[in-house]
């Protein structure tokens, strides 16, 4: 199993908010609402899904931001929600409304 570490800051900076294993099927609100701005992930497994959320019921008509994962890597962080790019290990789609980062308040992972 991999795991996912969100952060307060930015590029995985400031503190550890939350960390939860890759298994799919996840539907959750974080434990501090409005407070992730950052994911450091171990060892995610290809195929795996992240959506992060500005809504709390993970309404698309706000911030949100989808990161697929490629291939395996030891350590991958997605420093900010704010950004679509994608590298050999991670495709990110940010779709913008007001700004996500600080925000975050439902994440789903499949």
């Amino acid at each position: 199993m991999g795991v996912l570490a969100f952060f307060g800051g930015n590029n995985g900076s400031g503190d550890l908010v939350q960390a939860v294993e890759d298994e799919p099927g996840q539907n959750f609100r974080p434990v501090q609402n409005d407070s992730i701005r950052s994911v450091k992930m171990f060892s995610v497994r290809p195929g795996a899904e992240i959506r992060v959320y500005d809504s709390a019921d993970a309404e698309m008509d706000d911030d949100f931001c989808i990161i697929n994962v490629k291939r395996p890597t030891p350590e991958c962080v997605i420093g900010t929600f704010e950004r679509s790019y994608e590298d050999e290990y991670v495709r990110v789609t940010f779709i913008r409304n007001n700004g996500l980062d600080g925000k975050v308040s439902r994440i789903r992972i499949n």
